[in-house]
This record gives structure tokens, sequence and C-alpha cells, in this order.
């Protein structure tokens, strides 16, 4: 093949490749989303959250029965992924068997795509059997590896949406308002409903209104999130209604206080920023530099070097 196909090639594959990675990285960053600068408008929602939907569409129903044979049996393996779950925020008696039933589904359709694929194909693939092994494997974690993901970007969610909320409990206590009216104004704005913070603040309201003791409510609030900072802030609420101190003076420290970790957080991305720009730039725009600043050069020196053998 001529040295300028191989360049002309080269350039092509690595910049198809730039392309698309750049793509994918736009596309799966938390940062940049679609409605980032547009105002949030309510949706209409259930009823209520404690109410699950009593007819299951079929897809559903068919996870349910593959999962349930294969729910942990122990305890404790079934209540952590219960939490998971809730971390994630699924909370339906269910969740756990779509869970597994998922993973078990992905198992099946990976393993069987390789042969699926040579019988489509009409070839026969060497080591079809552990290729088929570690695509069920691979298919047997990927909801393991959403799961992860999903609770990192929920509670990422709430611990950004923390301090707004600290400010406004903190205002509306100020202003005379007691710790259940303040926490139902500020969780019920039509604004804010979308956010997970909001929607937990919400299910603790519903809670200590239909009985439950404020105490075991908050505890219960911290825990279905598993933010280690929201954690905190209960623990400082439940101790300020058992010794009578100031609740306003809790909140604005503890608001304070999570304003400037949220400040310490920005300023620790900005200056990872720079590190971690370093590895695109090695694998994506040096080679294409290189292709464009030193194919003309060395196809110069290649028609030198053959003109020096012809002679």
């Amino acid at each position: 093949m001529n040295p300028t196909t191989y360049a002309v090639l080269s350039f092509l594959i690595v910049a198809c490749v730039a392309f698309l990675a750049g793509v994918l990285t736009l596309r799966w960053s938390f940062r940049v989303r679609d409605n980032r600068f547009q105002a949030a408008t309510p949706t209409a929602g259930p009823g209520s959250i404690y109410r699950w939907e009593e007819e299951t569409p079929g897809w559903r129903r068919a996870l349910e029965r593959l999962g349930r044979p294969f729910v942990p049996r122990d305890t404790g393996k079934l209540s952590r992924l219960r939490e998971r779950l809730a971390w994630a925020g699924y909370y339906n008696p269910r969740a756990a068997r779509y869970f597994v039933g998922a993973k078990i589904t992905l198992a099946i359709l990976c393993g069987y795509a390789y042969p699926f694929y040579g019988s489509i194909s009409q070839r026969v693939f060497p080591h079809t059997g552990l290729y088929s092994i570690i695509l069920a494997l691979l298919g047997l974690y990927l909801p393991d590896f959403w799961l992860r993901n999903r609770i990192k970007a929920r509670q990422r969610d709430i611990l950004y949406a923390l301090p707004d909320v600290l400010d406004l409990l903190m205002v509306c206590v100020e202003a005379g308002m007691g710790f259940d009216a303040a926490v139902a104004r500020v969780a019920e704005r039509p604004d804010k409903r979308k956010s997970p913070l909001h929607q937990e603040l919400v299910r603790m309201h519903l809670e200590v209104r239909a009985g439950r003791p404020r105490e075991e409510a908050l505890h219960d609030l911290g825990d279905r999130t598993g933010v280690h900072e929201l954690k905190a802030v209960v623990g400082a609420f439940v101790q300020t209604e058992r010794l009578g101190t100031s609740l306003g003076k809790t909140l604005r420290i503890h608001a304070e206080s999570a304003r400037v970790k949220r400040r310490h957080r920005a300023e620790e991305r900005a200056h990872l920023a720079p590190l971690k720009m370093i590895f695109p730039t090695v694998f994506f725009i040096f080679p294409a530099f290189f292709v464009v600043s030193m194919a003309p050069a060395l196809l110069g020196l290649m028609d030198a070097l053959r003109n020096l053998a012809g002679y």
C-alpha cells in the first residue's frame, strides 16, 4: 500500500476515535446536560411515594419470576442489596427481584450473543465456550456497575443540594416556623420536586405526619441516602431536639459548613482538571498532531531513500 494511503488512513482512524471519545464524554458527563440552563418544570407524579403500581408491565413480571429463585436467602445479603437499591432511589419491595432478574437476563443474552452471531454469519468461531462464559460474566456484573454509578450520581446530587436546602430551612425556622412546617415548605416547592434530597424530605415529612417519631424518621433519612454529610446534619438535628438548643443556630452553622465544603470540592475538581486532561491529550491529540506534522517529512524522507536505493 502507498505510504500516502497509510498516512491518510491513520489520520482518519485517529480523527474518528477522537470524535467518538469526545461525543461519549459529553454524553456521559454529569456536568453537561441539555436542560442545565432551563427552568425546572414540575411533572405529575404518583399520588403517594408509598404507593406502587398494582399492575406491573409484563416485562417486569417476567424479571420478577426469573429473579425470585436467585434472590439471596441470607438476611444480611438481602438487606445489603435492598440498602444499595434504596441509595439508588428504588424503594419498591420487588426491586431486589427485578434487579436479580435483570442480572440473570443479561447474563443469558450476553452468553448466547457470541454463538448466535456465529450461527448468523455461518462461521465457526474458535473458543466459543470460553468467550461465551466471559460475556455471560460481563452481562452478570453490568447491572452492578450501573447500580454503583446510579448511587454515586444520586448521592452527588443530594450532596450538592444540601447547602441550599439548609439555607432554606434556616430562613423558615428563623422566620418563626416549626421544624416540620419548614421541612414541608422546603420539600414541596414545585421547582424542586425532581431533586432526590427534596423527595427524601417529602418522604420523611409524610412519615412524621403518619405518626412515626421524628427522631426515627430523621435517622432513616440519613440511612436511606448513605451520604455522610447528611447523616451528620441529621445527628445534629436529633441532638438539638434532645437538648432543646436553638435549631436556627444549628442550621446556620451546618449550612455555612456545607457551603464551604462544596466550594472546596469545586476547587479540588478544578485543580484535578489539568491532570485529567493529560490522558486524552496523549492518546487522542498527540497522535493526530504527530500524523499531521511529521507525515509529510517522513514521506519525503522515504522518497529520498527510495531514490538513493534506486541509484
